[in-house]
């Protein structure tokens, strides 16, 4: 288990579909947080908690544009994340995924 940042800007102008579509989406995912930047305003990160490896290469394959080996690249959920290409200042290529593990000292 992991947890994931999700990190992108929207653009002002799609501020309100952008969060119609975030508060659908936690509908969908209650594992998922989405924050908006207090000091950026339109900077967007979404917090991922609990994702197996398997989940979190899916969705950063279907998140990034790139192609997972054994992974078809149109799915369903490749098509949930295209829904907001359009709105991220910079498209796709600006989105950007961080994993983390838990470590145990």
């Amino acid at each position: 288990m992991c947890i994931v940042f999700v990190e992108y800007r929207i653009e002002k102008e799609y501020r309100t579909s952008y969060l119609t579509w975030a508060a659908v989406l936690k509908q969908q995912f209650e594992q998922m947080d989405v924050y908006e930047g207090a000091e950026q305003p339109g900077l967007f990160v979404e917090i991922w908690n609990g994702l197996s490896d398997e989940a979190y290469a899916a969705m950063k394959a279907a998140r990034t544009g790139t192609i997972t080996p054994g992974l078809p690249d149109e799915t369903e959920e490749g098509r949930l994340w295209r829904r907001i290409d359009p709105w991220i200042a910079g498209g796709r290529g600006k989105v950007h995924i961080w994993k983390f593990t838990r470590i145990t000292p």
